[in-house]
């Protein structure tokens, strides 16, 4: 219910957008005002916007972006961007809270903007709202061409961007960026280190490990102890420390040593000063691959070409046939060419 009445209203109650823009419409100059559309409460499709962010400040360096988000972690995400206005958030429950929602899509109507992008293809609810706002022009990602365009989720509204503008869309995409301050990387060193304080008097390397995920893609406590068995002998001398969830419940068995925080920005900082991140796809992966630890994904159902964590040293590890071992082997592998380059 809670996809199928955005769905329903998007289809029947959303006329043809007549400032819609197509193939280089986007002017280059004038556009100060700016409302990206993305209500959606995961972590990692928060994340996700990043790029897109990044992308306006070259394209627009003088503009303030709004954003329209839901769920708690957009504002801790968008903090470290000083080019963000306003960020509203609906509730992961919209279709339950109909007063809260009206009154966030009112507080958008009321405001006048340059461009509104809709930044999700297929969201019926990012549609809506976008459709919604009064704005001289309109970008829906999905208007965009998909033939030869990247399929990441995180590059396709940079590209959608640079297409409405009519400039090279193939150019290099931002990479994701959390934006972490001088003061949080000293606080997630500080983090790491009495964490660590009785266990790598050596200074070994630190990897940090999450083993776990939402759904199918959760792989079981087993697997992953076999995977870090595995990956640690092949590795070398090597320190894991374990990330864990909301429970508060290890899937390592308790055998090594463990951080959990609420707060995302603590917890880039964290796997920053580790250096190297290792979990399923996950929100935790994404926010690994903003910042500059090297990052591993092991993925089954979901799609790597467009969920693979997004980076130059980051890496997304195809494992269809289930064996830890197997993806364990790969994983040491790329740490090996990461650690060589």
């Amino acid at each position: 219910m809670r996809r199928r009445v955005p769905a329903w209203l998007a289809r029947h109650l959303v006329a043809p957008a007549k400032n819609l823009v197509g193939a280089g419409e986007l002017p280059a100059s004038g556009i100060q005002r700016i409302l990206i559309c993305r209500p959606n409460h995961r972590l990692g499709n928060t994340l996700l916007l990043t790029p897109l962010l990044v992308e306006i400040e070259r394209r627009f360096p003088g503009a303030e972006v709004d954003l329209l988000s839901a769920g708690p972690a957009a504002h801790a995400v968008f903090r470290g961007f000083d080019i963000v206005g306003d960020c509203t958030t609906l509730d992961r429950r919209a279709a339950r809270r109909p007063l809260a929602t009206i009154g966030a899509l009112r507080k958008l109507r009321s405001r006048r903007y340059d461009l509104v992008i809709d930044a999700a293809a297929g969201s019926s609810s990012g549609r809506i709202a976008s459709a919604m706002a009064k704005a001289r022009f309109q970008l829906r990602t999905d208007a965009m061409p998909t033939d030869g365009m990247a399929m990441h989720l995180a590059a396709r509204p940079v590209q959608a961007l640079r297409w409405a503008l009519g400039v090279a869309v193939g150019d290099e995409v931002p990479r994701l960026d959390v934006r972490l301050t001088d003061v949080e990387r000293r606080s997630g060193r500080d983090a790491l280190a009495r964490v660590l304080r009785d266990v790598n008097e050596r200074g070994l390397p630190v990897m940090a490990i999450f083993p776990n995920a939402t759904g199918s893609k959760r792989l079981p406590s087993d697997w992953w102890s076999v995977f870090t068995t595995e990956l640690v002998a092949r590795t070398g001398d090597t320190c894991v420390v374990e990330l864990v969830s909301a429970d508060g419940q290890s899937r390592l068995g308790g055998g090594f040593p463990t951080y959990y925080t609420s707060d995302p920005r603590k917890l880039a900082a964290f796997i920053e000063a580790a250096g190297t991140y290792i979990s399923a796809d996950c929100g935790v992966i994404h926010l690994a691959a903003a910042t500059a630890a090297t990052t591993v994904g092991i993925f089954g159902p979901t799609d790597p070409a467009r969920y693979a964590p997004y980076g130059r040293n980051n890496v997304a590890i195809a494992c269809d046939d289930g064996c830890p071992r197997g993806a364990a082997l790969r994983a040491a592998a790329h740490l090996a060419r990461c650690s060589s380059l």
